[in-house]
């Protein structure tokens, strides 16, 4: 009998169901290979992260099949603990998947991978931890491995979320839909624990992956294993600049643009001066209302993947 017990957590919602079904086969996979598998899921996520939570001690690791959200509610259950956290791509975006190399609607091979994975020295990743932060704010927390978005990809994010198109075409249309009305928006920041500043920006991003909207490589050379974050600023763009400016995204050939700046923090805290009210996106997910805090756990989270996937920041990226 294999010691190896691994927990299974699929989103019954996620890509119009297709991950509950491709859960069940990875099921039958890891069954079929000697591992001992129990099915955590649920109706919500909040279910499910209860019956993880009751058993996580007894398990060699998490598995979970589903889209970007799905796996920062894995992250959420295992980060600081020794449980692995295990990815088999089955949302709409999949984005944090793609960052790590892992095939897209190909169950079996991501399934090879994790048994691959499960013999191999663990792989340690930071992860994002997000906080309110306002004078009144409940103390609510939230772990994002990609990115954390906090301008205009805000509210593309938050208007694709509510199409059923495709998700590289729903983030373009929402794109162009935000456009129109769209000004930059006036936030104060303050970076590790530094005195705020103001800051007028169109793009503000915290990212770990770096990757998001389908594939956006909004920071080419960010790194999950670093001990930071990269954090993005898009400023000076108009709306014809800027609907020029994602095409260049998705092939990484918008970081020599001026309007473009990349610094590595550990610690962002960031709000609004005056203006609508913004909330905040992680994975794919809505978070707080601004202001937040988003700040890097440096090692929090241990991944089953291949030690390359964390991936070495390309020379001549910008800090």
């Amino acid at each position: 009998m294999s010691r190896l017990r691994v927990g299974l957590l699929s989103n019954p919602t996620a890509a119009l169901g297709t991950a509950h079904r491709v859960g069940r086969q990875v099921a039958h996979l890891l069954r079929l290979a000697g591992v001992s598998v129990v099915d955590l899921s649920g109706p919500s996520a909040s279910v499910a992260r209860a019956r993880a939570v009751e058993v996580r001690d007894t398990l060699t690791a998490l598995v979970v099949v589903g889209g970007d959200g799905t796996v920062s509610l894995g992250a959420e259950i295992v980060a600081g603990t020794p449980v692995r956290l295990g990815i088999v791509p089955a949302g709409c975006g999949n984005d944090f998947a793609r960052s790590l190399g892992l095939p897209d609607n190909a169950p079996e091979e991501a399934t090879r991978i994790l048994l691959h994975a499960l013999s191999r020295p663990v792989v340690s990743i930071d992860a994002i931890e997000l906080t309110a932060a306002g004078e009144i704010a409940p103390a609510q927390r939230s772990l994002a491995l990609g990115n954390v978005n906090l301008g205009f990809d805000a509210l593309v994010n938050a208007r694709a979320n509510t199409s059923s198109r495709a998700h590289t075409v729903r983030y373009t249309a929402a794109v162009l839909r935000e456009l129109p009305a769209f000004k930059p928006f006036p936030y104060w920041i303050s970076i590790d624990g530094g005195e705020p500043a103001d800051l007028d920006a169109t793009l503000l991003t915290v990212c770990n992956s770096g990757t998001f909207g389908g594939g956006m490589r909004i920071a080419p050379g960010a790194r999950l294993d670093d001990g930071m974050l990269d954090l993005v600023t898009v400023s000076g763009l108009g709306r014809a600049q800027l609907l020029r400016f994602f095409p260049r995204v998705f092939r990484g050939a918008h970081t020599d643009l001026e309007e473009f700046e990349v610094r590595s923090v550990r610690t962002v805290t960031v709000g609004l001066r005056h203006g609508r009210a913004l909330r905040a996106y992680s994975d794919g997910e809505p978070r707080s209302l601004l202001p937040v805090t988003a700040a890097v756990l440096p090692g929090a989270v241990r991944l089953l993947a291949d030690p390359a996937a964390a991936g070495p920041r390309k020379t001549g990226d910008r800090l």
